[in-house]
């Protein structure tokens, strides 16, 4: 490591920032990184905005003490798994992290009221630097508004930007941000956070955004404004008030609007978002095709954009003429590409009748007869609907109890649907338990020696620490043949680890040795109230295991103590697969022009 690079931070003495300073300790010891992480002492009742605001004098005084080192803040509950060459040989006045970890495509203040992440970033040994932090220490001793660290970081910023030269570290350096094997850099940068920011959030001077400039925009239209309300409102209401919001969002074709579609990065417009998904919905492969050529013929498409195109592909393939009827079936198509839990359904539908498959609409009035199978979506089942498999995730679910019960997930579906006025259903099963039967693998007498994560995509984006024996796979996919590729990388893993429920399904299905987790602090970042697990499990007579909460570093965990060795049996194979058979012959039927 450069003789010239320090790394600094304080803390207080409370337990929890005492702890993480003897881990940072730990980890610039292990990297060679010269460090001074002093404490400050707490006085009785000192907020924690006060504290925040020490850093300032703090970073002056070992700026002043070390003119000829490149000086990094870090804060102490922070941390680094190694030091990049770009970072620590960076030639600019500032390195850092845009503000929140942004991307490239948000930078500037339309987007935040502030340039930089204060969480880390490196000041350089020039003039134009040094009066930075000089400025900013100047700030942060004369003015009196009450305020942490990082308004006067940014007050320095706007004087002094016009003369600094500056850095951005790429957001895919954090760890916990998704990336793609192709990816040139492994993540660095640990995020750790005491939680002390939104209990202070509105306490606090803050800066506004364009520049400190007052902006008004035009009013939205009421759906805009009412997706921006609905949004709001969907995790800081009552229980028993966004029941019934879920409810009247479902009714009203708003649930797809409000669930997660893109990065916000995307390029594509969103009617462009639509036409395509639209049409692939519907099969129009040459249509589909005619816009994506048009597309790619004016700009060069992201990541983001791949995703769209990744499930358009998806629908149009399982689509495909197979011989014989479409077979109408729900299931959910968000986020794309696409989730392999609720992409498994057309999968698992279309190979075991083979015929071609289209998507139906969960909010359309009025529908056809049509499937609903795999996932939690029984909540969107009516009158017409032919389900087969399907479930709930919570035991307020609204039901339908004039749809068409051929079998459920479990038992603990089974009851909500006879409390709601609905048949007594007796026949159970997750579909996705009859992949063996239509993707045909084995497992190897000897697999790799190491394990796969598969997060759910609900816990994508947080920082996790994994030993080097353990991989991480995306459950971001929808194509058939990435699926089968997907399943025949586990298949070779000693165990998988995973907090997506259609995964720990598949290595029952397989024989693949299993952990189901969840991570501590996001117990409840999946839908649901957990009832999942345990009707699944009822349902094919296993275990009922619920997820258990892990840290999010892995890496002093005895992992392999966490994996069961359940399996499906052949024989609640063979009652799955007859109720696919049977639920398809009732659509037939249904669908029988004599009998419409």
């Amino acid at each position: 490591m450069p003789a010239d690079v320090l790394f600094c931070s304080f803390h207080t003495p409370d337990e929890y920032y005492t702890k993480a300073a003897d881990n940072l300790r730990t980890s610039l010891n292990r990297l060679g990184i010269a460090h001074e992480i002093a404490e400050v002492p707490k006085a009785p009742g000192e907020e924690w905005l006060e504290i925040c605001r020490k850093k300032i004098p703090f970073l002056h005084s070992v700026c002043e003490a070390n003119p000829e080192r490149k000086i990094f803040w870090i804060d102490v509950d922070c941390d680094i798994d190694y030091l990049p060459d770009f970072v620590s040989g960076f030639s600019a006045d500032i390195i850092g992290f845009q503000r929140g970890f942004g991307h490239p495509m948000r930078i500037g203040y339309g987007n935040s009221a502030r340039f930089w992440e204060p969480c880390f970033w490196g000041i350089n040994t020039s003039p134009a630097a040094r009066a930075y932090i000089r400025d900013a220490h100047d700030a942060c001793d004369s003015m009196t508004v009450r305020a942490t660290d990082d308004f006067f970081f940014e007050e320095a910023w706007r004087t002094n930007a016009d003369r600094l030269t500056f850095q951005v570290i790429p957001s895919s350096m954090l760890l916990g941000r998704a990336s793609l094997p192709e990816d040139a850099r492994r993540a660095f940068f640990y995020f750790g956070s005491s939680g002390n920011v939104p209990a202070f959030k509105g306490l606090a001077a803050q800066h506004t955004r364009s520049g400190g400039k007052t902006s008004t925009a035009s009013a939205p239209g009421v759906k805009s404004l009412a997706l921006r309300l609905a949004r709001r409102t969907q995790g800081a209401l009552p229980q028993r008030i966004t029941i019934p919001l879920r409810r009247i969002s479902d009714e009203l074709g708003l649930t797809e609007y409000l669930s997660p579609t893109l990065p916000a990065s995307r390029q594509l417009s969103q009617r462009s978002i639509y036409n395509i998904v639209h049409d692939a919905r519907e099969g129009r492969r040459d249509v589909v095709e005619a816009r994506l050529a048009d597309i790619s013929s004016r700009r060069l498409l992201g990541r983001a954009d791949r995703a769209v195109i990744g499930a358009a592909e998806a629908l149009l393939d399982y689509a495909s003429p197979k011989g014989g009827k479409d077979v109408r079936l729900l299931w959910w198509d968000k986020p794309y590409p696409g989730n392999y839990g609720d992409w498994l359904s057309p999968l698992v539908v279309q190979g075991a009748v083979d015929r071609p498959v289209r998507f139906q609409r969960h909010d359309e009035i009025n529908a056809k007869p049509h499937l609903v199978s795999i996932g939690s979506i029984g909540r969107f089942a009516q009158q017409s609907s032919i389900v087969v498999g399907s479930g709930f995730s919570r035991a307020d679910a609204a039901i339908a109890p004039d749809a068409t019960y051929v079998s459920l997930r479990g038992p603990y579906s089974a009851q909500l649907v006879a409390a709601a006025g609905g048949p007594k259903v007796d026949r159970f099963g997750d579909p996705a338990v009859i992949l063996p039967r239509l993707i045909p693998l084995s497992r190897p007498q000897t697999t790799n020696g190491r394990l796969a994560l598969v997060r759910h995509f609900a816990h994508r984006e947080i920082s996790l620490r994994l030993p080097e024996h353990v991989d991480e796979h995306s459950v971001l996919l929808s194509r058939r043949a990435d699926i089968e590729a997907f399943i025949a990388r586990l298949v070779g893993y000693d165990a998988v680890l995973t907090s997506a429920m259609h995964v720990y399904i598949t290595c029952h299905a397989y024989g693949i040795p299993v952990a189901l987790l969840t991570f501590e602090g996001f117990e409840d970042a999946v839908a649901g109230d957990q009832m999942k697990y345990r009707d699944y499990a009822a349902g094919v007579g296993l275990p009922e295991r619920m997820p258990l909460p892990v840290s999010h570093d892995l890496r002093d965990r005895t992992l392999a103590d966490l994996v069961e060795h359940d399996r499906i049996s052949e024989a609640v194979m063979d009652d799955v697969q007859t109720a696919l058979t049977d639920a398809v012959a009732i659509l037939d039927h249904a669908l029988e022009p004599s009998l419409r």
